[in-house]
């Protein structure tokens, strides 16, 4: 376990793979759960509830430099090979109590909140973080599922590093901010686009910021402030809901990043449609309780 104390303060954690070694794969997964209540309150829950549990218990909001001020805990998943891929839900999960589900609605399928109390994994561990109140001093917890060697590389590629010979590709899913939308929006992009570099303004390249996430606790003793991440995605509670809030206009809830010879076609959307990159987070939305806007 990987741990860093910064002075806001936060508490940084990576979660590591069995073995101990930091799990760099990006092309190839683990077992993903099949079940979307698996997938969102299964394993991955739980492994972000005893690690972020574990912390807590350390009692950091004791200390002198801490008392008094906002506190946050920053974590990634590396438990397993592509987990970053489709465990972002479950951590939104263990923190709000909740996950989207498919209803049909008038002839529609949407999506809609569905609440659950305890962790399917383990019926010990209670869902719900930020509502327990024993964690009011936790602020928010800060999150990225892109804090990879691919995003090393896309972010000087992007800002015009040349690689001769060769083409960087990320192929991934953007947030459907749609009313009750169900599914992401798939995409392929060159880094080195025009395209992929307009989504990012006012920034002509992909920026470090890009995929930071906050979610904060409704709860707080002690409020973060947003304006503290200024470029982070912020999940906040307001009027009951709990609002997402971008810098960017668009949020990619998971990708890879493909390096191919440059004189090879980019690859077809509809080859990533028949890939087998997941879609555990195409079912995000938490809506009506759950809301997106850009900033």
């Amino acid at each position: 376990m990987a741990v860093a104390v910064f002075p806001l303060p936060a508490h940084a954690v990576t979660e590591i793979g069995p073995n101990g070694a930091s799990i760099i794969s990006i092309c190839s997964f683990g077992n993903v759960p099949a079940d979307l209540k698996e997938r969102v309150s299964g394993i991955a829950a739980e492994r972000y509830a005893r690690t972020l549990r574990n912390k807590l218990r350390k009692n950091y909001t004791s200390l002198k430099h801490v008392q008094g001020k906002p506190f946050a805990i920053a974590i990634a998943d590396f438990h397993a090979p592509g987990s970053m891929m489709w465990s972002r839900e479950a951590l939104m999960t263990y923190l709000y109590g909740f996950y989207g589900r498919e209803k049909e609605e008038d002839g529609k399928i949407v999506a809609v909140p569905e609440t659950i109390e305890f962790l399917l994994s383990d019926p010990n561990i209670r869902a719900g973080l930020f509502f327990s109140p024993e964690n009011i001093e936790l602020s928010a917890v800060i999150f990225s599922n892109a804090a990879t060697l691919s995003k090393l590389s896309r972010v000087p590629v992007s800002s015009g590093v040349l690689i001769d010979g060769y083409r960087y590709v990320r192929i991934g899913k953007f947030a459907d901010d749609s009313p009750g939308a169900v599914c992401a929006i798939p995409f392929i992009m060159d880094v080195t686009s025009d395209e992929y570099r307009s989504l990012w303004k006012p920034y002509n390249h992909e920026p470090w910021t890009a995929e930071i996430e906050i979610f904060h606790n409704p709860n707080a003793k002690f409020p973060l402030s947003s304006a503290l991440f200024p470029e982070a995605t912020h999940w906040l509670p307001e009027n009951g809901e709990i609002i997402c809030k971008r810098y960017y206009k668009h949020s990619i809830l998971s990708s890879q990043t493909k390096i191919q010879p440059s004189h090879m076609p980019l690859p077809s959307i509809e080859s990533l449609l028949t890939n087998k990159i997941n879609d555990a987070d195409d079912k995000m939305v938490i809506s009506p309780k759950n809301r997106c806007v850009h900033k």
